[in-house]
């Protein structure tokens, strides 16, 4: 007669293994407030959760902290079983949209800020809408790589130094004949830490033949910044269409 053995899905663990006083909200919580020590020293936090209304409480723990950058992602296995990563950093360069946002089973408002924008063009033909795009980069004083085959750009700011007050102040600040500091490069190079904003843009067609700008924010913690952002972009793009 064969040897029984335990069920896969029994529970190996020690209790000082598997317990801890206030549950996994409690322990989350905790490295939550000891991660503040390190900042930006350690890129990421990760924790996992198994319950689905630990997930607000940790992430309405986060804001209280003065987290702004998190991520949140379904962990499946099987047909069941399901489980939430939580992520979360002190540090400004800004994960994927689909990283920050991988889940299908939260509401919106448990979820970051999304750090991806489409913003459609009509009317406006591929290769001109770049060549605009380009132009109107290169005039902010902001460091800005562009690599017109790819209509692909890198570009790191300040501030918000695209507003009707910053580029008035930067036209009447001594040296400002000298124009912008841009960087021409084709290559972009390492991301600028000290930025307050950083972004990419695309210029790409989409599926019904039209053009469009993808967006992606990279560095900064001011979603404010990232929205002008793209309105900016989006009205004098439209308005040269």
């Amino acid at each position: 007669m064969a040897k029984s053995r335990p069920p896969h899905s029994a529970c190996t663990g020690a209790d000082i293994e598997m317990v801890t006083p206030g549950g996994e909200v409690a322990f989350v919580g905790r490295m939550i407030d000891e991660s503040k020590a390190l900042g930006d020293r350690c890129q990421w936090f990760t924790s996992m959760l198994g319950k689905y209304l630990s997930v607000e409480v940790i992430v309405e723990w986060l804001r209280e902290s003065g987290v702004d950058n998190w991520a949140v992602r379904d962990l499946v296995q099987g047909n069941k079983t399901r489980r939430w990563a939580v992520a979360w950093s002190w540090g400004a360069m800004r994960p994927s949209l689909a990283v920050a946002r991988g889940t299908s089973t939260l509401p919106k408002h448990l979820l970051p800020f999304p750090s991806e924008a489409t913003l459609a063009i009509p009317n406006f033909p591929l290769g001109a809408c770049s060549m605009k795009l380009n132009s109107i980069l290169q005039d902010l004083d902001l460091r800005w790589w562009y690599k017109p085959i790819s209509a692909i750009g890198v570009g790191f700011a300040s501030g918000n130094i695209w507003s009707r007050a910053a580029r008035r102040k930067a036209c009447s600040s001594p040296g400002a004949s000298d124009g912008p500091s841009v960087n021409k490069d084709n290559t972009a190079g390492e991301y600028d830490e000290e930025s307050a904003f950083g972004f990419r843009v695309q210029v790409a067609r989409n599926e019904q033949g039209g053009t469009e700008v993808l967006v992606r924010w990279l560095r900064g913690t001011n979603s404010v910044l990232f929205e002008s952002f793209c309105g900016m972009l989006k009205g004098r793009l439209t308005a040269s269409s």
